[in-house]
């Protein structure tokens, strides 16, 4: 309902109601527009909080996250194999930097002392080194090595090479034949000192290896 206005007249009387009556209905637009406002400010709120918020992408897994933990047993990522053993018997050389007889052997014969011999990779190796021997007489028969003093030198059997054996590596006192396995196994089998005092003639190809080896009887 709109103010009561009261008719007058007298001019000033009319100008101070017209002046009230506008001052009436400003503050009655001011409050109308104010609660429009709020009811507007009012109603966006509402519509923000009642509206989903939309989901955020998940964060990508770290790079330095720890790996999954490894089953009991499971070998670590530095573990390396051992290198396989020599084929040859314990103490054997794990390699032969040379496997060449000295050019003068080639083609020819020596009587040689042997410091090692071993098999790697299939293939027969002997350290050795010139020697002298003399023939025992009295009531013991066999020979005397003399020692070389020379170095030992590694040479390699040819894989048809002959091995002839004889006391105390082969059964009899006459030479008989044996492979290059067991030659081997039976020079390891000697007692250390035994073995330094055998005696070997030795036979070489051209190219410096070994086609025949012969065991010197000792009684």
């Amino acid at each position: 309902m709109g103010p009561t206005v009261f008719a007058s007249s007298s001019p000033r009387h009319r100008a101070a109601a017209r002046l009230a009556a506008l001052a009436l209905t400003v503050l009655a637009l001011g409050a109308c527009s104010g609660k429009g406002a709020d009811d507007a400010d009012t109603g966006r709120a509402d519509a923000a909080a009642s509206s989903p918020a939309p989901a955020t992408a998940s964060a990508p897994a770290s790079s330095s996250a720890p790996p999954p933990a490894q089953p009991s047993g499971a070998p670590s990522s530095s573990y390396s194999a051992q290198a396989p053993a020599s084929d040859g018997p314990s103490g054997a050389p794990s390699d032969a930097p040379s496997a060449k007889a000295p050019a003068r052997w080639a083609g020819g014969k020596q009587f040689v002392q042997v410091e090692n011999a071993w098999i790697k990779g299939g293939r027969t190796y002997l350290s050795v080194r010139s020697a002298r021997r003399e023939a025992l007489t009295g009531p013991i028969e066999g020979w005397e090595i003399i020692p070389g003093k020379g170095p030992y030198t590694t040479v390699r059997m040819a894989p048809e090479g002959r091995v002839l054996l004889s006391v105390p590596l082969g059964d009899e006192s006459a030479p008989h034949t044996y492979s290059q396995a067991q030659f081997i196994t039976r020079w390891w089998a000697l007692p250390a000192p035994e073995r330094e005092w055998q005696g070997y003639d030795v036979s070489f190809d051209l190219n410096g290896e070994v086609v025949r080896l012969q065991s010197l009887y000792r009684a």
